[in-house]
């Protein structure tokens, strides 16, 4: 459901069984700037396995903290 309802088609079933035998969502390899923080996913999920988090604004990105 969680996955469905997200307006930029982000959401992807992981491989990652949660304690309920279930298949939790994640973010597909690459798509994470593209998710909007509409909490839509969060909304929706009927198992509350998903959230969102937002990062500070002066937070470095993985690609800057490499450099």
């Amino acid at each position: 459901m969680c996955i469905s309802v997200c307006p930029t088609g982000i959401l992807e079933l992981s491989n990652e069984l949660n304690m309920r035998i279930a298949y939790i969502p994640c973010v597909k390899k690459g798509k994470a700037n593209y998710c909007t923080a509409c909490r839509r996913c969060e909304f929706g999920c009927p198992d509350w396995c998903i959230y969102v988090v937002e990062e500070p604004e002066n937070q470095l990105s993985l690609e800057e903290a490499k450099v």
